[in-house]
């Protein structure tokens, strides 16, 4: 009797089980978090995944929903080419991603128990030698539902949130007027429908699980409600690569959303760092941008929706690794440097990651560019109740949004926190760069003029 023939890779039966199964399985799964998952059980790499998701110009011929189903599509047969263990791997994938239908259809090709043994990726990590092993600099591609429920889908169409609000709700004071300014003039707010946009990114996890942003939900929930409050269209997202990220982001300025918007504000929450003398900002991912290039993706060139529009964006991470500890007061000496926490003393609130310093950028103009920091350091974030910035910011907002300029709001919120300290005397000092905004901006909630 002839020896079985030894299958290399995948096992033929497991390969034809997926590719006669395709469209049940594409059906019955979520892009977004299975492809989070494959990334982090090892299956693929984050290049790996993104030459799955590189059309190669395709896409020029496709709407966006045969581009997502395409993408779908080849993420199984990429799987299908991914080793012996890949099957069984897939089916973990599919548990941990709560698609259930699409495991159990896996699973019923073979019997109990005969399908190859499960390679954990820390048993996989140990040797180093397999080639799909994943690069710890960048190992997440996420989905941006993978925050929490009220995060849209990446992939999907844009589309404005509706769902309930989570947490605690603070009370947002109404306006009785529309507030002006003679001296300087005010930027029109005063659409029921077309009062503002707000993009909100919320990036939680990173390739090192201990630099997860715990407490950073309560941040967005508070976001949200606030927002909704002052009559803006939101689009939340969760974690994003970088490419991600600037596909929404050009997604959302070109939309008509933003044609016929009064107001634009986005805020990008995540890990930061200030190398060289330039602001950086950290993905999901692992990848690192400067931020400038985020900034100048509001020049009138690129964003002519925008043009003669206020927009506010907010950096609430960090610009450096240094904590603030400050100087004792009447013990200023200019000939010593100031103490700064060695990385082993961290404080008790948790860090953020990168900002950025305004440039002069002719084409860039009435745009406000806000942070939780100046550049060099850390900010800091309560695992429970959010981070310092965002909920001060939130709490003046719904206060003073009534009849106080944003200007002025930031103002009051920079003071607030600055008062703040960590049990190692840590602070942090907010700042703001005034990019052409010229003009006063009231967000005026609950009154309108149409």
């Amino acid at each position: 009797m002839e020896p079985t023939e030894r299958e290399i890779g995948m096992p033929k039966r497991h390969r034809e089980h997926i590719r006669k199964n395709l469209d049940f399985l594409v059906e019955k799964t979520n892009y977004g978090l299975l492809a989070k998952e494959c990334v982090l059980l090892g299956i693929l790499s984050v290049q790996m995944l993104r030459n799955t998701e590189d059309l190669n110009g395709e896409i020029f011929n496709m709407d966006d929903k045969d581009v997502r189903l395409e993408r779908h599509r080849r993420l199984f047969l990429k799987i299908t080419q991914r080793g012996p263990t890949a099957y069984n791997q897939l089916i973990d994938a599919l548990r941990k991603a709560k698609c259930q239908e699409a495991a159990l259809l896996l699973e019923s090709v073979d019997e109990s128990g005969s399908r190859p043994p499960y390679i954990s990726l820390s048993k996989r990590n140990s040797s180093r030698k397999s080639a799909d092993i994943v690069d710890t600099r960048s190992p997440q591609d996420c989905e941006g539902a993978s925050v929490s429920k009220i995060r849209n889908d990446p992939l999907g169409p844009l589309t404005p949130y509706t769902g309930p609000i989570e947490g605690p709700q603070r009370v947002i004071k109404k306006s009785n007027k529309i507030y002006t300014d003679d001296v300087v003039g005010t930027y029109k707010m005063q659409s029921r429908s077309h009062r503002g946009v707000l993009l909100m990114v919320n990036i939680m996890d990173f390739p090192d699980p201990a630099r997860e942003r715990k407490g950073a939900e309560v941040d967005s929930n508070s976001l949200i409600h606030l927002f909704l409050e002052l009559g803006f269209t939101i689009f939340p997202y969760g974690n994003l690569n970088q490419h991600q990220f600037f596909e929404i982001l050009n997604k959302v300025t070109s939309s008509s959303y933003v044609q016929n918007t009064e107001c634009f504000v986005m805020i990008l929450m995540t890990h930061g760092n200030r190398v060289r003398e330039m602001d950086k900002v950290e993905f999901c991912d692992g990848s690192v941008v400067d931020m400038q290039k985020i900034k100048n993706h509001f020049q009138a060139n690129i964003s002519p929706f925008l043009v003669h529009k206020p927009k506010v964006l907010i950096f609430p991470f960090c610009r450096g690794d240094s904590y603030d500890l400050g100087q004792p007061k009447n013990q200023y000496n200019p000939t010593e440097p100031m103490y700064t926490l060695q990385p082993e003393e961290l404080p008790d609130a948790q860090t953020e990651g990168i900002s950025s310093l305004s440039t002069n950028v002719p084409t860039l103009a009435d745009t406000l560019v806000c942070y939780a920091n100046t550049p060099g350091y850390v900010t800091h974030r309560d695992p429970d109740m959010g981070s310092w910035y965002i909920q001060k910011f939130c709490e003046v907002m719904a206060e003073h949004a009534h009849d106080t300029s944003l200007e002025d709001i930031l103002k009051k919120t920079h003071a607030s926190v600055g008062n703040r300290r960590t049990k190692k005397g840590s602070m942090q000092t907010g700042a703001f760069d005034n990019l052409g905004f010229n003009k006063k901006l009231y967000f005026n909630p609950g009154f309108y003029i149409e």
